[in-house]
């Protein structure tokens, strides 16, 4: 199977490159135990689709543990993982695209964006254009800014704007005239009605009516269906057409089995809405073991666990769902994250001792600088505010996480990093004075 080439050296040298080929530069912003950007491994970068289509751009892998990522990351406003941003050769941003499209549609996705590029446009042109109505868009532009990766922008494409009312004026742009473009629209709307946490069921409704419409949106529904339902009213009339789709979704051959397990889960959580759910407690327990048993790729697994744990605990079956978690322990690339996972399961509990462990072995275990900092926050402040008594422990867990603040160098204190450590500000009279200095 081919393989997409990702570039080796630093960035700044990735970018030369791209200027001297004229060639776009395709960045991938990820950490290992991140399950999305598993999820993106499994599902866009191993697709032979999608390998052919990164040969019209150079590749480059930014990983958030490597030396001065962080750093770079505040240069370039990136920040949530995975971040997947097109470059033009020039350094501008063409489009900062979505994980979690399906494969297919993110490869139709980075198809419009290279060919919006090579139109000489971009998302900001487009949106500019969009915005003050000083010329129609193409059907590229419109796609392009509704594949936007919205969640990720960090204020890059919109700037001073606030978010909700620019995706509100840019549903009406790709509603109006003889330009108009329904399908941008609508996705568009959807984004536009979880910004602004006000619905609008008859729309709602109209997409799910609508099977492809529908199925295009399906990374929307899925990550997001619930929100909408609750915010749009006729909880009842959605709820089930929005259950009806997901059922479809959950057979559909070929979506990806974590993205089926998604669907899964959505249409267990619109039953919820309408009436108890027990009878799909059996669906969920069945849809799960069958999902891992077939499952053998170490990047879709690591997605599917920690969809099928949400799954799990959704329909209230914490219990097994902590018995895959310490199943999967000994086979994942990144077993300290799951670890979290069962941190929380004893938070549930109320099992204080269990929490502390099992955070407390996950810093223990982790690796990276980046990581370790993210980790090693989690388990002091666990420890400040369920045993502020124990003015040892939390000592020795400062002293530690201060040593890893040390390793991590001028990096600790940027982008992902700094927001880690920013944290434990509120904590700060129960710190050591040495940490509370080095925040």
């Amino acid at each position: 199977m081919a393989a997409i080439e990702w570039l080796d050296g630093s960035l700044a040298e990735a970018q030369a490159w791209s200027r001297a080929q004229q060639r776009p530069l395709f960045l991938y912003w990820g950490a290992v135990w991140c399950p999305p950007c598993n999820r993106v491994k499994s599902e866009i970068f191993a697709r032979d689709e999608f390998v052919a289509r990164s040969a019209s751009a150079l590749c480059y892998h930014l990983d958030g543990d490597s030396a001065g990522a962080q750093a770079l990351a505040a240069q370039y406003q990136l920040r949530s993982y995975p971040t997947l941003v097109l470059f033009a050769p020039d350094g501008s941003e063409i489009t900062r695209l979505p994980c979690e499209l399906d494969g297919e549609l993110f490869v139709a996705a980075f198809d419009t964006a290279l060919g919006v590029h090579k139109a000489g446009s971009s998302a900001a042109a487009a949106l500019e254009a969009a915005l003050s109505g000083s010329r129609a868009l193409s059907a590229a532009e419109w796609s392009l800014l509704s594949h936007y990766s919205w969640d990720t922008d960090e204020g890059k494409l919109l700037g001073d704007r606030a978010l909700a009312p620019t995706l509100a004026a840019l549903v009406a742009a790709a509603s109006a005239g003889d330009h108009a473009n329904p399908d941008a629209a609508a996705r568009l709307h959807l984004h536009a009605q979880l910004a602004s946490g006000t619905g609008d069921a008859a729309a709602l409704l109209a997409v799910l009516a609508d099977a492809r419409l529908a199925r295009s949106n399906l990374d929307i529904f899925n990550n997001s269906g619930l929100s909408l339902i609750k915010i749009a009213g006729r909880r009842e009339e959605l709820a089930a057409a929005l259950g009806s789709v997901a059922a479809q979704w959950a057979d559909d051959f070929w979506l990806s089995a974590p993205d089926r397990l998604m669907a899964v889960r959505l249409q267990m959580r619109m039953s919820r809405l309408l009436a108890p759910s027990h009878g799909l407690q059996d669906v969920v327990r069945e849809r799960v073991e069958q999902a891992l048993a077939e499952s053998t790729d170490p990047y879709e697994r690591h997605t599917l666990v920690n969809t099928a744990v949400s799954a799990l605990n959704d329909a209230g079956l914490s219990a097994e769902a902590e018995q895959v978690l310490l199943a999967e322990l000994p086979r994942s690339h990144s077993p300290y994250y799951f670890m979290l996972s069962l941190a929380a399961s004893a938070k549930r509990r109320s099992d204080t001792a269990a929490v502390l462990d099992w955070y407390g072995q996950a810093w223990q275990t982790s690796t990276g600088p980046a990581t370790r900092l993210q980790w090693g926050v989690s388990y002091l402040s666990s420890l400040i505010d369920l045993v502020p008594q124990d003015s040892a422990r939390i000592e020795q867990a400062a002293q530690s996480l201060l040593a890893d603040v040390q390793a991590a160098g001028a990096d600790a204190h940027q982008q992902r990093n700094l927001s880690q450590l920013q944290k434990l500000a509120p904590k700060r009279a129960s710190l050591p004075r040495a940490l509370a200095a080095a925040l």
